[in-house]
């Protein structure tokens, strides 16, 4: 019976050994956690906004990518012909 008792404390005493003091909150050290946080921030800072409203193209800009469209086409034409 005490051999038993005396494996217990000892195997209870290891499972505490392996408890860190500077551990966080999900068994996370304090690097990890702000790691994790410079992370989330990171991809907070590039979210794209996916809305509807935002995928509707804006008429100027439509134009606008007209023009340049033609303007390469009309460069491409004044190249070969000369």
């Amino acid at each position: 019976m005490r051999t038993v008792t005396g494996f217990t404390v000892l195997v209870g005493l290891a499972l505490l050994a392996g408890c860190g003091r500077d551990e966080g909150s999900g068994g996370l050290t304090a690097e990890e956690e702000r790691q994790l946080d410079n992370a989330a921030q990171m991809l907070d800072d590039n979210m794209i906004d996916v809305s509807p409203d935002s995928l509707v193209a804006n008429e100027a800009e439509l134009e606008a990518m007209e023009a340049e469209a033609n303007l390469a086409e009309n460069a491409t034409a004044n190249a070969v012909a000369e």
